[in-house]
């Protein structure tokens, strides 16, 4: 059964744009450490299933531009996308 997150992208959504078009959704750039030795930041972005995203789309939030690495549905109606700085 997918969900209705309008209420959620709403309430905790941030502005951007995904190849140009406006889009609403959760972005997370938390900082990761592996096994103590390599630390980088992974960001990503949660939007609604229904929108069209492809790798190496470009997203921009705020002013940076992040290009599209991995897209990963999770059967609810999000979609997760794994970024990288552009």
């Amino acid at each position: 059964m997918l969900e209705d997150f309008a209420a959620y992208f709403t309430d905790f959504g941030v502005p951007a744009t995904l190849n140009g078009a406006p889009v609403r959704g959760i972005f997370d750039n938390a900082y990761g450490e592996s096994f103590g030795l390599i630390a980088s930041s992974s960001p990503v972005f949660r939007l609604p299933s229904s929108i069209a995203v492809a790798t190496g789309q470009t997203l921009v939030i705020a002013t940076t531009a992040y290009t599209v690495v991995g897209i990963e549905p999770d059967g609810t109606g999000l979609t997760v996308l794994r970024l990288e700085k552009a």
